[in-house]
């Protein structure tokens, strides 16, 4: 029996206009009343979720920072965070010296930059789906070092978007010789980084623990590097049919893509036993 449906939300729930369909959400709706946890699992900072996923039928918890942030959306309350040392953060961007890159950091549930890669990322993403979330969920700071300086909370997420794949690489190997820190490769030119505990099937394990509900229990389905972690632990995973080839290879199931409803018709299929 399936109580928890964790979902990944670029390439997954979401379509490529970053839009939920109407039979999406009528599947979740069933899903939510037929007693399932629907759980958005996201590499987004917690302002990045929009209101059309907080708003779904039978969504009250969110794990967000690629599973730095496990958080209560009704309480407005951080259930649990797994986050980066100040000091550490500023060792990851002393990799990016003398590397053309944008850098972000996030903490606190938004993204901060510099406005030269604000405009950066504008130059980037202007005109497409992925700007109004941009917007939304960054914020920008005179120096990313004197803001981790002053930062004593810590960090969920670190983004690097290198110009070349070949720069990207030579970050990577600069990386390697820190300790304590998860790298995920989410696109060919980029890194994020987090703490090395921070994984979302760990988050969303821990969230099922808080609720009385075992791993087989679960399902979550995903598409890129980041969701690798949550198709491990889940009891049974999920792999878009947008996914990428080693995404599918560790999946128990390969479902349709994210533009045809994936998502949805594999929670039809398994928990409601339709399809």
């Amino acid at each position: 029996m399936i109580r928890m449906v964790g979902l990944d939300l670029d390439g997954t729930l979401l379509r490529q206009d970053k839009s939920i369909s109407a039979y999406t959400a009528e599947v979740l709706g069933k899903a939510a009343r037929a007693g399932a946890r629907i759980v958005p699992v996201t590499g987004r900072p917690l302002a990045g979720v929009p209101e059309s996923v907080r708003s779904l039928p039978g969504v009250r918890y969110c794990i967000t920072s690629n599973g730095a942030m496990v958080y209560d959306l009704e309480k407005k309350e951080v259930l649990q965070e797994t986050l980066m040392a100040p000091g550490l953060v500023l060792e990851v961007l002393a990799c990016t010296e003398g590397i053309p890159a944008i850098r972000e950091v996030f903490t606190g549930g938004f993204g901060y930059h510099v406005p030269e890669d604000y405009e950066k990322l504008r130059a980037r993403f202007l005109g497409t789906p992925v700007m109004p979330y941009i917007d939304a969920s960054r914020k920008k700071t005179r120096s990313l070092e004197d803001l981790i300086k002053r930062e004593e909370r810590g960090f969920e997420n670190i983004s690097i978007m290198c110009r070349e794949a070949t720069d990207r690489e030579r970050v990577r190997e600069r990386l390697a010789i820190l300790e304590g820190l998860h790298v995920i490769l989410p696109w060919k030119t980029d890194l994020e980084i987090t703490h090395a505990g921070a994984g979302k099937g760990d988050a969303l394990l821990f969230l099922a623990g808080l609720l009385g509900i075992g791993r087989e229990e679960i399902l979550a389905a995903g598409d890129s590097d980041n969701d690798l972690n949550l198709l491990q632990r889940a009891g049974l995973s999920v792999a878009m049919g947008n996914a990428s080839p080693h995404i599918k290879e560790a999946a128990d199931y390969i479902t349709e893509d994210n533009q045809h409803d994936g998502a949805a018709r594999a929670v039809s299929r398994f928990l409601l036993e339709e399809e």
